[in-house]
């Protein structure tokens, strides 16, 4: 009889372990805790265009790239947007203003479960990062239009 009432008690301990999502599927999932570390200003479509970048008056090398983004860093984030190159970084559109696209560094990525913040096809790696500044500026040619970057505002090429 005693062995029946330790079979009871243990048998619903031994389920929770090994099929805990059953479990936790109900539960909200938790919040974003992350916080945007760049506003992107202008996503470039640079397809089948002549891209020319210059930094004053001098012509930068670009590496082969995916996309270009022009990105305005969130206050107190500049040092950390400079630092972004050979990095991951997720693009996505914010929750507050679904017109807005922001950057965000150190996210966990996953397939779409509840613990995951952003789905791989967000996130991209930062190949160069290119910052205007008053001394010198950024612009960007693309064919006939010209993109001129703000003091401060900085150039991700992913």
């Amino acid at each position: 009889m005693v062995k029946r009432y330790w079979a009871i008690l243990i048998l619903p301990l031994m389920i929770v372990q090994v099929f805990p999502t059953a479990f936790l599927a109900g539960q909200a999932p938790k919040q974003s805790t992350a916080s945007p570390i760049a506003v992107v200003s202008q996503r470039i479509e640079a397809d089948r265009r002549e891209v020319r970048l210059y930094k004053g008056k001098k012509l930068v090398q670009l590496t082969p790239f995916m996309e270009p983004i022009v990105v305005t860093p969130v206050a107190g984030q500049s040092k950390t947007i400079e630092n972004l190159a050979n990095r991951s970084v997720a693009i996505f559109r914010s929750e507050k203003n679904p017109d807005r696209w922001e950057v965000f560094q150190d996210v966990r990525v996953g397939t779409g479960g509840a613990d995951a913040l952003v789905l791989a096809d967000n996130v991209f790696k930062v190949k160069q990062v290119l910052i205007s500044s008053s001394q010198s500026p950024i612009e960007l040619r693309l064919d006939e239009k010209i993109i001129r970057l703000k003091p401060g505002d900085g150039l991700l090429v992913l």
